[in-house]
């Protein structure tokens, strides 16, 4: 299918990397998993991999965002497109470089730890230094 113009899709927010994150910090793995490989007498392993492959994504938030993009990115982009909301379960749409493709699957987003850089008091702003968002694949 090949990229079509976004890096991910949380329900249907599309994260472009332009106006929130830095695209250059995207990053995807496809995590393998195996169901009771072993190594027979010889050394040799013998794989057993499984067709359920989840997937982690990795990308950072662009330095200076303030609070009402920060709003607008998780309470009104992702927060809404929760299917869980305890558990920030959503279903996410990624562009995989692996496979020049996209894959859906139920994800979770792992807490980001934001980190303030400056309050402009007298416009009641906070701007944001760049933090890391992760999401981890079920």
């Amino acid at each position: 299918m090949a990229y079509r113009g976004y890096l991910l899709k949380v329900g249907n927010f599309e994260i472009t990397g332009k106006r929130y994150i830095n695209e250059d910090s995207y990053s995807v793995t496809r995590n393998v998993q195996d169901l009771d490989s072993y190594r027979d007498a010889h050394g040799v392993l013998h794989r057993n991999a499984i067709s359920n492959v989840p997937l982690s994504i990795d990308f950072d938030m662009r330095p200076n965002l303030t609070n009402a993009d920060i709003r607008e990115f998780f309470v009104n982009g992702i927060a809404k497109n929760y299917t869980r909301k305890k558990e920030r379960k959503c279903r996410v749409t990624a562009y995989v470089p692996e496979l020049d493709d996209y894959v859906t699957q139920n994800m979770y987003m792992a807490g980001p730890e934001m980190k303030i850089k400056h309050i402009d008091r007298k416009k009641n702003v906070i701007y944001y230094d760049s933090f890391s968002v992760s999401f981890v694949g079920y």
